[in-house]
């Protein structure tokens, strides 16, 4: 054959000239040539032909690690080169007959390896061998479909098994109508990262009437936020009095718990509660050194208890006691408490006195509660008569006239007293120095990165989730047809020659 000239094949081969090593067809490229193909083949006419070119390996024997191929393509290291091409010429977005490259197989259809490795730099990767590349200037890169299966697997042992970019929509986006749009899984580490360097969010959710996120964990944390701001922030627009910003739910823990070294839980509010607490308890707090509950307010209130108060344990105040009582001019007035160097129990009654002396004997109620052997009585007539108290025991006192008289037409009086003893229950000592604890030190509340309104850009943001192009109609090749040839092959090595 001259250069240029075109190599005809018959439309069935004669099973002769059977070549025993491979033929070898060498173009020796030349500057001053024409042609850019080293081989060309053109199929043209009827039938139709399944394929232009087609490579056929049923060789058997030991592998001894070669790998077996149909076609193989192999160009030198070189960048924009190609081992195997495969075109279609068809018009733009139609994508229904004409497939670049087909893989058939009951494995892998399709096998892309990169056998050089990863060249990084401060964790940016600046060059790497890529295993499988679709790339489209419009379109679709790399579409993956199954109809009960998966459409596209990754997997990576250290990287990512899938990685996805965009520079101005999203980089992986997954739509389903009643399954799940996109599911990341992870034995050891983290099932779906979202990074964002200075944009709104790492990962957005949004739902119309669901969970914007939902997560679940069995024995872990479902959901854990770390940040030098606010590690996890909840807002609602909704209306007031229903609305909630963050919502808490346990049915045997805690529904919301905080754990700080300098706040545990803080609530702000500019015109409401700054926290609102609803249980069988509302509201505990527990110190073991410290203080359990601490209320601070510059110029309000800095407690405020609607319902009674009960203290298991020493009341200490620095200002005033006192009790309000309504007075008639509709005002309310501070009635404040007497107060000793000890603490002191005190008991009042009224006792007719007849003749000479009365004995008055403690109420059976009172008299446990106090130390009865160092006690106070004070006395008032209500007459004309000077009386004292002669003796006090364990059980009472006696009152007796001042003048002391025999005569039987004496006047009875009333007298009233006034008991003043220690408590028996405590340890009393007489003004005992007190060490108040210390104030808690001016908190600085944790600034909260308000959001008040999204940004318009965000807001205007969506991704696209529009159906993708029709899947490709993929013909099967007839693998019956391709064994018939293969064993019409195998026969034909066993003739004899004539």
């Amino acid at each position: 054959m001259s250069n240029g000239d075109p190599l005809l094949i018959g439309v069935d081969q004669p099973p002769d000239n059977r070549a025993t090593s491979a033929t070898v067809l060498v173009h020796n490229g030349s500057a001053f040539g024409t042609q850019t193909t080293a081989f060309w083949v053109q199929r043209l006419g009827t039938p139709i032909a399944s394929a232009a070119i087609r490579g056929d390996n049923f060789s058997t024997g030991p592998k001894n690690g070669q790998v077996v191929a149909g076609v193989m393509g192999v160009i030198p290291a070189a960048g924009g080169n190609i081992g195997v091409l495969g075109a279609a010429t068809g018009q733009p977005n139609v994508l229904f007959d004409e497939i670049g490259v087909m893989g058939v197989t009951n494995t892998f259809g399709v096998v892309g390896k990169g056998l050089s490795g990863m060249v990084e730099e401060n964790g940016v990767v600046l060059d790497s061998s890529v295993g499988v590349l679709g790339q489209c200037d419009d379109g679709i890169g790399v579409q993956g479909v199954a109809t009960t299966g998966f459409g596209i697997i990754g997997r990576s042992s250290a990287r990512a098994g899938v990685t996805g970019t965009s520079d101005s929509d999203a980089g992986v986006s997954g739509a389903s109508k009643n399954g799940v749009g996109v599911v990341g899984a992870s034995d050891t580490t983290i099932g779906v990262w979202g990074l964002s360097d200075s944009g709104f969010a790492g990962i957005r959710a949004s739902s119309s009437r669901g969970y914007g996120v939902f997560a679940e964990s069995i024995q872990g944390v479902a959901i854990l936020g770390m940040g030098p701001t606010n590690a996890i922030q909840g807002e609602s627009n909704g209306p007031a009095g229903s609305s909630i910003g963050v919502s808490g739910l346990s049915d045997k823990g805690a529904g919301v718990q905080g754990d700080s070294n300098n706040i545990g839980v803080a609530g702000r509010s500019t015109q409401g509660p700054g926290g609102w607490f609803i249980g069988q308890v509302g509201v505990i707090g527990d110190s073991n050194s410290g203080i359990g509950v601490a209320g601070r307010s510059a110029q309000g209130t800095a407690g405020l208890f609607l319902g009674k108060v009960v203290v298991l344990g020493s009341l200490t105040v620095t200002g005033a006691k006192s009790a309000v009582v309504k007075h008639t001019d509709g005002s309310h007035r501070a009635l404040f408490c007497l107060e000793s160097a000890e603490s002191m129990l005190q008991d009042f009654g009224e006792v007719t006195l007849r003749g000479a002396s009365v004995v008055v004997k403690f109420a059976r109620d009172f008299a446990p509660l106090i130390k009865r052997r160092d006690y106070q009585v004070f006395l008032t007539t209500y007459g004309p008569e000077a009386v004292y108290v002669r003796k006090r025991t364990s059980d009472g006192f006696e009152v007796a006239r001042v003048n002391d008289t025999a005569d039987a037409n004496v006047r009875s009086i009333r007298i009233g007293y006034s008991i003043v003893a220690r408590r028996a229950d405590l340890r009393t000592a007489r003004l005992p120095k007190v060490q108040l604890p210390a104030a808690p030190r001016k908190f600085t509340a944790p600034k909260v990165q308000r959001i008040s309104q999204m940004p318009a850009a965000i807001k205007k943001q969506r991704v696209r989730t529009e159906p993708l192009p029709p899947t490709p109609k993929i013909a099967t090749p007839d693998f019956s047809r391709a064994a018939r040839t293969a064993q019409r092959h195998r026969t034909a090595t066993k003739r004899k020659p004539r």
